[in-house]
């Protein structure tokens, strides 16, 4: 499922992923059955099978979240703008 305003560039995501609201996917991978939060940012960046993004993450430069993991609402970030 793909929310609202959620914009997927040059990326794939697998079955079963959830993109929530407003999201920005470019150049990666989101795995089976994971979830992308909110306003979450990801460009470069692997995400494993049911793994769960939380909302107002930015993920850059081939990061990689493991399957399964879980990385709570705004706690990565690669920019100082907030």
């Amino acid at each position: 499922m793909i929310g609202e305003g959620a914009r997927i560039n040059g990326s794939t995501v697998l079955a079963g992923a959830v993109v929530e609201p407003h999201a920005v996917i470019t150049d990666s991978l989101v795995g089976e059955g994971a979830r992308i939060g909110s306003r979450t940012v990801l460009a470069g960046a692997v995400i494993g099978d049911g793994a769960h993004v939380g909302a107002d993450n930015e993920l850059r430069d081939g990061v990689r979240v493991w399957c399964g993991a879980t990385l709570p609402d705004a706690s990565v970030r690669f920019s100082s703008d907030q």
